[in-house]
């Protein structure tokens, strides 16, 4: 046996040895959350949920967000951006139901599943280098930054803060003893407002639960044609902290408290 025959298994078994320590599993009620070491473009872990149900049959899902990531991407989920998602997933050996990628029945619990639904989460995830929208749409975050800029506050970009299950990142804290966390959101139609909402309605709880000093404010997206997507259906899980851009004066006036 010559020394490449010898070390070469030994460099991919140690990959994978580091590979699994890398993965996050959060206990749920009804499964479990796995935060995987694989990323989308924006540099955001891909989140899984496994879920055992009462029946005994078992999923394995994305919960949504590959569909949910591009459109706050910026990209139309058109009949033909949808249909390239569904490509993508039957390549891989996963079904879209609902908006979500997900595998179902016994093998949802094995580890193929777990790899064949990361890859198609990630090869979705890519769509947007191909399909993004052409310039000339300011990204929401861009204005919520330039209020906050405008009111000449303290503050801090992609701040993280350990809450009492797992580290949240915000997209602004504003300090000067106001400890602000501000979340900008945008959503294209309100099924996916409302599962960022639910989403994001987690986050800030958890945050709480470690520091009540924290005031989470979620900034909604309701300009030109996504006036219609903040209902008060999908904004109940954040009511209490939401702000439409339409009161923006809100804001400000938190701003300069």
């Amino acid at each position: 046996m010559t020394a490449a025959t010898k070390t070469c298994p030994d460099i991919v078994q140690r990959y994978l040895n580091l590979l699994a320590d890398d993965f996050e599993v959060t206990p749920s009620d009804r499964g479990c959350y796995i935060t995987t070491p694989f990323m989308r473009p924006d540099g955001d872990a891909i989140d899984l949920e496994l879920t055992f149900f009462p029946n005994g049959s078992v999923r394995l899902s994305d919960m949504g967000d590959t569909l949910g990531y591009l459109d706050v991407s910026g990209i139309r989920l058109t009949d033909s951006v949808l249909d390239k998602v569904r490509r993508i997933a039957r390549r891989n050996g996963v079904d879209m139901w609902r908006g979500a990628l997900l595998i179902d029945g016994d093998d949802a619990a094995q580890g193929d599943a777990l790899l064949r639904l990361t890859h198609a989460v990630m090869e979705a995830s890519c769509l947007i280098q191909s399909s993004r929208r052409s310039a000339g749409r300011i990204r929401f975050e861009t204005e919520v930054e330039s209020l906050i800029l405008q009111s000449e506050a303290v503050y801090d970009v992609d701040f993280e803060v350990e809450g009492g299950k797992e580290l949240h990142q915000f997209s602004f804290h504003v300090d000067s003893g106001r400890n602000l966390l501000i979340q900008p959101i945008t959503a294209g139609n309100e099924l996916y407002a409302h599962t960022w909402a639910e989403r994001w309605a987690y986050r800030f709880q958890d945050t709480i639960a470690v520091c009540a000093d924290f005031r989470p404010i979620a900034v909604l997206d309701d300009r030109d044609s996504r006036a219609d997507v903040w209902t008060p259906k999908a904004q109940a899980p954040i009511r209490d902290e939401a702000i439409l851009w339409t009161n923006k004066h809100l804001l400000e006036e938190k701003l300069r408290v």
